[in-house]
């Protein structure tokens, strides 16, 4: 039957893609591997779920769904619909790391009991917290781990569909295809530290971890296309150390192991990941030759560090693939390997970092080109690595290799899942805003129906232009909030800090959000322990960012208007905003306009009550806060609040605020003397001024620097915004 499909399906044009336009009468779904498509074409073929009838087709929209889905007879279809969240219990709600946790497992507690300097470096870790550990990481493979049976398609139905922080693991299976999805963040909560385990060039010990996005084992005739693989928004460049070595949380992104065989792996992105490909897991393995047949071609390998892919015992062909990015090595040439790299197209990588020898023999390296140029990329190696040197002869050549292509054809190669639409709506196949924002493409618009959103939001520089917005046109109906302040702990016992407790992290030029709130609603008097009490609401870093309608809620350090790093100017503009807190709550370095803005100083029952601004702007930039047509408004007692003060974050002598603040009504909480000195820092040498300013909290003299008419002519909104205009 399997063969019938295959050659009936092969007759209806099958060779189309999961991710382009379907023809007419075409079903992604029901695509069968062409013949000739590298190793998984062989045999048998792969054919999937292409025979499931009607009631053996499931559309899947939450991790309860697949899991059902998944149990059901085959052959079987599955199609993913939005992005499933694999870290959720059967209520749907989301599970943090600590849900996972048992026996006594914390990472202080880990930490504490293996640090090298108390346990050593000469044995693996052993004992309650080691049998803790493992049983907190097996509680999370329970709920993270997704079983694929034999005969089944996996596919994402919409644009943008996949699966955050799960593990799809075909394991004794044959004949499986998975196609058309996003693999987003499979973390392990409870990595392994290991002292044993050393790296070249590194320091001693790594940690490890055990959850691959998709992970084959003793199965057969497997193809894995047009898929996306990365570790966004959670990379490994944000992780911690703990004795020196990076604590990481991610495995591979597809592993091919245990004797696997016949497998096709076309048409994926691989991106911002360490252990990206592996083929054969073992140096000593029984059962691996013969096997790990494998066809790697037509993908994208973007900022892979290594592995793409590492392989050993098994027949490899490498073709066509785009290799662009940082690396350490992508081909691993390990024992009894044989690697035949084949018109890959190589770009700004150095042509002795491309093969590296794992204890291999040889590999064939034809056709490749590096920046445009042919290359001997054995050669490269063997002049670099002379100790090391490999043959060039791999012992085979491939014959199921259709659709191979000169190199210089793969330059602009284009690969991966479909992408999401344009315009995504939260609640509509994405359960949370950051499954939204995380299925985005730059210039997305992202609608977010009434409702309050517990959550933190991070929005990469990546997703540049990203709109977010309230659909029912006032902020006070949409709201994204969370609780975390400086000095909440974190699962690993750290604190946030100022910046980590922001609700939202918003790093993307061109960013634009209407008619929502940003709220972070710590509450100082339900946590008398934490002392360290700023709770931002927005940490905003980016260029051009317009804010229109927005509010802005929390307590001490509410708004952080910031830029990347003190030598980039970032501009953002806030119009008819409300904007609420108390200390210092609107901060930071960006040159910031606040148009028609409602600004609400909260009392705290104190003298001082609080201090509306406090900019860190740079001493080169000659523009930092500008407050213009607006209204200051409290409920603190008459001459207990502060303008502002000026920040120097870390004692940078270079952070020498500017805020005007101009045409603006002020309450009577405003001092008379209404700016300040900080951290030993004095105020009179700050770029301070007020203009026109009015309401019982204004005033005239010596402590309240005004503009001349002609100064203020070069204090306005288009002099701040540099010639953008946001309207």
């Amino acid at each position: 039957m399997r063969l019938f499909v295959r050659a009936l399906v092969l007759a209806c044009a099958c060779a189309g893609l999961a991710g382009a336009p379907a023809h007419a009468g075409h079903d992604p779904a029901r695509q069968v591997l062409p013949a000739g498509d590298g190793w998984a074409s062989s045999g048998p073929g792969t054919t999937g779920g292409a025979a499931a009838p009607a009631d053996h087709v499931h559309t899947v929209r939450t991790r309860a769904e697949l899991v059902t889905a998944l149990a059901a007879p085959a052959p079987r279809i599955i199609r993913v619909k939005g992005v499933i969240d694999a870290n959720t219990g059967p209520d749907g709600k989301p599970l943090a790391c600590t849900d996972y946790a048992t026996g006594g497992y914390t990472l202080p507690a880990y930490l504490a009991a293996y640090d090298p300097a108390v346990w050593g470096r000469d044995r693996k870790p052993q004992g309650p917290l080691e049998d803790a550990r493992a049983a907190s990481a097996r509680n999370q493979l329970a709920v993270i781990g997704f079983e694929v049976g034999s005969d089944t398609t996996i596919i994402g139905a919409t644009p943008g569909a996949g699966i955050t922080g799960g593990s799809l693991r075909i394991h004794g299976a044959r004949n499986v295809i998975v196609r058309n999805l996003t693999f987003r963040d499979t973390r392990d909560c409870f990595p392994a530290w290991d002292p044993t385990d050393n790296s070249p060039g590194a320091p001693p010990g790594n940690w490890n971890s055990l959850w691959d996005s998709v992970s084959l084992q003793k199965s057969e005739n497997v193809w894995v296309d047009h898929n996306t693989f990365t570790d966004e928004p959670n990379v490994d460049s944000i992780q911690p150390l703990y004795f020196n070595r990076p604590y990481q949380v991610h495995d591979g992104q597809l592993d091919i192991t245990a004797a696997s065989d016949l497998v096709t792996v076309s048409r994926n992105v691989f991106a911002d990941h360490g252990k990206t490909m592996l083929i054969g897991g073992s140096n000593t393995s029984t059962t691996d030759p013969g096997k790990l047949r494998v066809s790697v071609h037509h993908n994208v390998f973007r900022n892979t560090q290594e592995r793409a892919p590492r392989v050993r015992f098994g027949q490899v062909h490498v073709y066509n693939n785009l290799y662009e990015g940082a690396q350490v090595y992508s081909w691993g040439v390990g024992v009894q390997s044989q690697i035949y790299a084949q018109n890959n197209f190589i770009r700004g990588i150095a042509p002795e970092k491309v093969v590296y020898n794992w204890g291999g023999t040889a590999i064939t390296d034809t056709g490749n080109l590096v920046d445009g140029r042919l290359t001997s990329l054995v050669g490269a190696h063997n002049a670099a690595f002379p100790d090391k040197a490999l043959g060039t002869d791999a012992g085979w050549t491939p014959t199921l290799n259709r659709g191979l292509e000169p190199a210089h054809r793969i330059r602009h190669l284009k690969a991966g899942a479909q992408p999401a639409g344009h315009h995504l709506v939260v609640g509509h196949g994405f359960p949370t805003v950051q499954s939204a924002i995380d299925a985005a493409p730059a210039g997305a618009v992202i609608t977010l129906p009434k409702g309050v959103y517990h959550e933190v939001v991070k929005i990469p520089a990546s997703k540049r232009g990203l709109s977010l917005r309230g659909a029912t046109g006032r902020a006070q109906d949409v709201v994204i909030d969370y609780d975390n302040a400086n000095g909440t702990k974190k699962p690993d016992g750290t604190t946030y800090g100022t910046s980590g407790s922001a609700t939202a992290t918003i790093a993307a030029d061109d960013f634009k959000a209407r008619d929502l709130t940003f709220r972070n609603s710590f509450d100082r008097k339900k946590h008398p322990e934490i002392t360290n009490t700023q709770a931002v609401a927005v940490k905003a870093t980016g260029d051009r960012m317009f804010f229109d309608r927005v509010h802005f809620e929390g307590h001490q350090d509410t708004l952080y208007a910031d830029s990347p790093n003190v030598t980039t100017r970032s501009h953002q503009y806030y119009r008819d905003c409300a904007i609420t807190g108390d200390v210092d709550f609107i901060f930071g370095r960006a040159t910031a306009v606040f148009d028609r803005a409602t600004i609400t100083a909260l009392t705290r029952g104190s003298d001082p009550n609080g201090y509306v601004t406090a900019a860190s702007t740079q001493r080169a930039n000659p523009y930092g806060f500008l407050i213009v047509n607006s209204k200051i408004r409290s409920d603190a007692p008459a001459g207990t609040y502060f303008l502002g003060r000026p920040w120097h974050p870390g004692g940078d002598p270079e952070a020498i605020a500017q805020v005007v603040i101009r045409d603006t009504v002020l309450p009577a909480a405003i001092k008379p003397a209404p700016w300040t000195d900080m951290s030993g820092f004095p105020w009179r040498e700050a770029r301070f001024a007020e203009y026109r300013n009015t309401g019982p909290g204004a005033g005239q003299g010596a402590d309240r620097p005004q503009l001349t008419d002609d100064q203020a002519k070069r204090y306005t909104k288009s002099a701040y915004l540099g010639g953008w205009n946001p309207a």
